[in-house]
């Protein structure tokens, strides 16, 4: 199995070390491809440096840092690196933080997969939420023991179908039952509120400084969504797909009297 691995958070992020742990219980080390951005491409969503030129640098022989963000990876690995030979899945995380609700279309690690979908290859976004009381502990430990078995499971059943679907998998701070009996299959959600405020710094007559950075307190009034599960310790997997969306929105359509 050609195993594509990619993240947002950056070449040198700890969680992408831990899917490389569990890529390796799929296949072997000259099978997996790392292909990832050299910053942190956070909330970069599904960015393109379009006639931007950037920097790619190979680590070894199957290892490369990508100065773009992660749909730039995806494209240079099926357009170049991996064109004769496509990859049989792409795993991108594991992001730190979890990425549910409306993170899925901020999310760059949510973003590799898609782009991998619509080239036809099944994709899985992987992402770990964390509690800032335990930082001193090695949060992805769950992810690792599990997160093969989860990605070949999903790899058996969905990788064969004509039309390719990305999965978004949650893995919780605190899992409430052992795996498999964590697992929740939940619809994307939606949070009361946005999940993003705006801090100002600075402010004079014509000059404003601002940071963008989540609300702490958030909630959603879906009790089945996979904000709700994963918050209540469940490891929740949600199938992301437009085009689901875009047949139901083209039903509402037809019915609307313009």
């Amino acid at each position: 199995m050609r195993i594509l691995i990619t993240n947002d958070d950056g070449f040198d992020a700890d969680g992408i070390k831990s899917l490389k742990k569990i890529a390796l219980c799929m296949s072997t080390e000259d099978n997996i491809f790392v292909v990832a951005p050299t910053q942190n491409q956070s909330a970069k969503s599904r960015s393109v440096s379009y006639k931007t030129a950037f920097d790619i640098i190979k680590k070894n022989s199957n290892e490369y840092s990508v100065g773009g963000t992660p749909t730039d990876c995806i494209i240079f690995a099926f357009e170049h690196l991996m064109k004769k030979k496509k990859p049989d899945i792409i795993l991108s995380g594991i992001n730190w933080g979890y990425n549910l609700s409306e993170d899925v279309f901020y999310s760059g690690t949510v973003a590799a997969a898609l782009e991998g979908t619509d080239r036809g290859t099944l994709s899985i976004a992987l992402s770990q939420a964390y509690s800032s009381t335990k930082r001193n502990l090695n949060p992805y430990l769950f992810a690792e023991s599990c997160g093969s078995q989860l990605c070949l499971s999903l790899y058996e059943n969905f990788s064969k179908d004509r039309e390719k679907t990305a999965f978004n998998v949650n893995f919780p701070t605190n899992p409430q039952v052992k795996y498999p009996d964590c697992i929740k299959i939940a619809p994307i959600g939606q949070r009361d509120t946005s999940n993003f405020g705006i801090d100002i710094f600075f402010k004079s007559q014509n000059l404003y400084t601002a940071e963008i950075d989540t609300i702490a307190k958030n909630s959603s009034s879906h009790p089945d969504d996979d904000y709700i599960n994963c918050s209540n310790g469940y490891l929740t997997v949600s199938p992301v797909s437009m085009r689901t969306q875009r047949d139901k929105i083209f039903e509402k359509l037809k019915k609307v009297r313009f």
